[in-house]
């Protein structure tokens, strides 16, 4: 079931990249960050308040926390200028090297109250592989 719900998950992260893409011939890179923000936020505060029919709490949670609404911006920002300019394909590649690279410093190190899971030699060759698929989508 995680496995389904990761597919999809980064189906659909691959189609907010295009998309973004998309507006930025329209809009430029905050009004594209706002729009996708507020969209987001009144969905969410739909389906919370008035399906759910839950309070909405930020009580005890790490100030740290606060820094995912930033990387959602330049989640957005980042894709937005990207996409166009060098392909969806390459804009998410580069992505996905990103998120492992910073995944395995988290892992490895348990940050963030994550479970510990410490970097292992025979890694190298899955890492090596993703590199060699960024330079073939270069070249």
């Amino acid at each position: 079931m995680y496995y389904i719900v990761l597919l999809l998950g980064g189906i659909t992260i691959g189609l907010m990249i295009s998309l973004n893409g998309e507006l930025a011939n329209f809009l430029n890179i905050f009004e594209i960050s706002f729009i996708v923000h507020a969209i987001g936020m009144f969905v969410l505060a739909f389906y919370i308040k008035l399906i759910k029919k839950e309070k909405i709490s930020f009580k005890g949670l790490p100030k740290y926390v606060y820094f995912v609404g930033l990387f959602g911006i330049l989640l957005v920002i980042s894709g937005s200028i990207c996409a166009n300019k060098i392909g969806a394909t390459l804009t998410m590649a580069l992505s996905i090297v990103g998120q492992i690279f910073i995944s395995t410093i988290i892992d490895h190190f348990g940050l963030f109250g994550s479970t510990v899971s410490k970097f292992k030699l025979k890694r190298i060759p899955g890492y090596l592989l993703l590199c060699i698929g960024i330079l073939i989508l270069l070249f």
